[in-house]
């Protein structure tokens, strides 16, 4: 086992960045970088993440062996799994996943993650949770409307802490795939995506609707026609899933 519950983390804190897998990647394993600002945040496919003073803008280094025969591709389901696990003691009502990167309430996003491979032995998880951090000006440039945390849990806490709780459970639930693959995280993936949802995935040169109905066990989207026979999509190729309701 890579993780025993005594690692401690390297903590690299930084008043502002430009992102903080930009330091990250300079880093090795088991190392954090947080940020109070970050000036060019990003999210799949280079959008644009806004990440002012009061959320949580972090990235996790975690050892991934280039022998380890486990899908780096997988590793967002595994960092969404850690931060439903890490919010689990809120009881947020709503709260699930949307593949492949986005922690929702309802219809609300409340969190953003990336997975980046800066080495061929580390991969760096990054996380951004919308604490108590301004919101306004997010929802210009997303489909979902924004949501904070202080707005939903009475007892919020601080980003210290979250980042803390974060990276104890990231730590357990990445040593769980390491150890069992991606079957190892099937029941809590297979509670983590509400009911399912009509859904319609784009590719560069294709849509495919269906109902979503889980991911295979490289992580790809799987969706359920209306006959009930069910497909997947490879993951590599979505530029986007889109929920219809």
């Amino acid at each position: 086992m890579l993780y025993n519950g005594n690692v401690k983390w390297n903590v690299e804190e930084l008043n502002e960045c430009e992102s903080t897998f930009d330091v990250a990647r300079r880093l090795p394993a088991w190392s954090v970088v947080s940020a109070l600002r970050q000036t060019k945040g990003r999210g799949r496919f280079n959008r644009t993440w806004h990440a002012g003073p009061g959320g949580l803008w972090v990235s996790y280094n975690l050892p991934l062996p280039a022998d380890s025969g486990r899908p780096w591709s997988f590793l967002p389901l595994v960092a969404g799994v850690a931060v439903m696990d890490a919010l689990k003691p809120f009881n947020i009502p709503g709260l699930r996943l949307r593949w492949p990167n986005d922690v929702l309430v309802g219809r609300a996003k409340l969190a953003g993650i990336l997975v980046e491979r800066p080495k061929s032995d580390i991969v760096s998880i990054g996380v951004g949770i919308n604490v108590l951090n301004n919101i306004v000006d997010m929802g210009k440039d997303m489909p979902n409307p924004p949501v904070r945390l202080a707005d939903i849990v009475p007892s919020c806490p601080d980003v210290t802490k979250l980042r803390t709780v974060l990276g104890d459970s990231l730590a357990v639930i990445f040593d769980c795939f390491l150890q069992g693959g991606p079957e190892a995280l099937a029941p809590m993936l297979a509670c983590a995506w509400d009911h399912p949802k009509p859904v319609v995935v784009i590719t560069e040169t294709e849509r495919f609707c269906g109902y979503f109905s889980g991911v295979e066990h490289n992580g790809s989207p799987v969706l359920r026609r209306a006959d009930g026979t069910r497909f997947s999509v490879p993951g590599t190729s979505v530029v986007q899933l889109k929920e219809l309701i």
